[in-house]
């Protein structure tokens, strides 16, 4: 008899012991509660170190379907940055070494620029920290940190704090709030306001912490500080070498891209992380290429796969599933239903399209047009986010009505019913994702029992693959459950 695996992602399904704020205990589930109490389970951790992010870090889409396609924990760039200072390696690192050398050689000046909060988000200034130190125990004798404030990620008065600690480290040659020097939308006066400061211009007679305190009296937070220059300033000239601390790659392009393509010539350039495939700047921390994705194993064995969900996570479970891979792989097809349209928020309309969803896995499952099916549904995650109790309730009961409906069609087709969650959202509501655990059942008539009762998303893949009998890749270290 042919193998054949259905794995569903229910978005934003974690697991919570208490009935306060919780939709998913305080729903009718019985569906569930059947699949639960009747099938092998585990609880999957799905936030922090399990999923390659911070302790107590919760986990997000994108970070859990890359994870269960990847079968591997993917280092995020934060955590990675940081264990790399943390281990010494950041400071052998080559690139940063090189561009260091080359500035001392020519005995010009380091310019730092980044975002300056403990944030997490775009930036840490522990990595600025790193940098500054490095710098200094290599013998480079000027150093100018342009200093970015935040405000958004942070508390909208913290850029002080932050700028007073840097003061003591280096010099803070200018600074800028991230509305100017951090804007992503194609505002390009705010971006040349932040690039004028930086290549022209005298220094003031004012320190940084001076000038944020100035602001501060005038009601301007963090965010909005225009930029200005320190009685420290030097501007970014030809022969200087620059360095983008900010790990966030979306936020920093168009100041690079000024500089690039505007800029003073033979300014030599590093990113802390890639922020374009096409930008002519060395880059410390390049991306790790994800090979032998559970969907490119699968498409290698000639398995025909099918992708089902709604537009809010079609992305999520092809390009994102697929380890960021746009193409689809040979033998992948996609059905994508379109979400409603004519709502402002989910909880409008809780149901979603999570039914029609589960008609295109039924039928699939009835014609057994592929062995292997992937279908995210989304109602306790999107509807999760609207904050709206009772519509999250109906949001829930939606999705165990379908779970009933694929468990029967799953048993019927000879199909291995796989139920899990990417995060939590529905079980402790307050519109954001939580660092709860999710559940992991198994219908199968060739499992009894799983290995362990608990795991991570990261041992779903393998999973997949022991089911279907193919020999799991030494990239994926996960470990099958069954």
């Amino acid at each position: 008899m042919k193998k054949r695996v259905c794995l569903v992602i229910l978005d934003g399904w974690g697991l919570r012991d208490r009935d306060e704020g919780n939709a998913i205990r305080q729903a009718k589930t019985p569906n569930f509660e059947r699949l639960w109490h009747a099938n092998p389970h585990a609880v999957l951790h799905a936030s922090g170190e399990a999923m390659g992010l911070p302790k107590g870090q919760m986990g997000t889409s994108e970070i859990g379907h890359m994870t269960m396609g990847s079968g591997r924990i993917i280092f995020q760039d934060l955590p990675k940055i940081s264990q790399a200072i943390e281990s010494g390696e950041f400071f052998t690192n080559s690139s940063i070494n090189r561009l260091i050398g080359n500035i001392k050689q020519r005995n010009s000046t380091l310019h730092l620029l980044g975002l300056v909060s403990d944030g997490g988000v775009h930036s840490h200034y522990s990595h600025l920290f790193a940098l500054i130190k490095m710098a200094k125990d290599l013998g480079l004798k000027k150093v100018m940190v342009h200093a970015f404030t935040d405000g958004r990620d942070c508390s909208p008065r913290s850029g002080l704090g932050f700028i007073e600690d840097l003061e003591r480290q280096a010099k803070v040659a200018s600074v800028s709030g991230r509305y100017f020097a951090m804007d992503r939308d194609h505002n390009w006066e705010r971006t040349d306001k932040a690039y004028r400061l930086l290549t022209r211009g005298q220094p003031s007679q004012t320190i940084a912490s001076e000038i944020i305190r100035i602001r501060y009296a005038k009601k301007i937070t963090d965010e909005f500080i225009k930029p200005t220059r320190t009685k420290d300033f030097r501007p970014v000239k030809t022969g200087d070498g620059a360095i983008f601390f900010n790990f966030r790659n979306d936020r920093p392009r168009q100041l690079l891209e000024r500089f690039l393509e505007k800029g003073p010539k033979g300014v030599e350039w590093l990113t802390l992380t890639r922020y374009k495939p096409e930008y002519p700047v060395a880059v410390a921390f390049p991306p790790v290429e994800l090979n032998n994705s559970l969907g490119e194993i699968l498409a290698r064995n000639k398995i025909k796969q099918l992708r089902v969900t709604e537009t809010e996570k079609f992305a999520h479970l092809t390009f994102f599933l697929n380890c960021k891979r746009e193409e689809a792989f040979e033998g992948e097809d996609r059905i994508m239903i379109d979400s409603y349209s004519d709502i402002a928020t989910h909880d409008e309309k809780p149901q979603m399209r999570a039914r029609e969803i589960t008609a295109e896995i039924l039928q699939a499952m009835r014609e057994k047009t592929h062995e292997v099916i992937f279908a995210n549904l989304c109602n306790a995650d999107m509807v999760g986010h609207s904050g709206n109790f009772p519509a999250t309730v109906k949001a829930v009961e939606t999705i165990d009505e379908c779970l009933g409906k694929l468990g029967a069609a799953a048993r019927e087709n000879n199909y291995d019913l796989l139920i899990t969650a990417d995060h939590g959202n529905a079980e402790e509501l307050k519109t954001s994702h939580t660092i709860n655990p999710v559940p992991f059942i198994i219908q199968s008539r060739q499992c009894r029992k799983l290995n362990r009762d608990e795991a991570g998303l990261v041992d779903i893949a393998p999973t997949v693959l022991k089911l279907l009998g193919i020999v799991q890749p030494k990239e994926m270290t996960g470990e099958s459950l069954v």
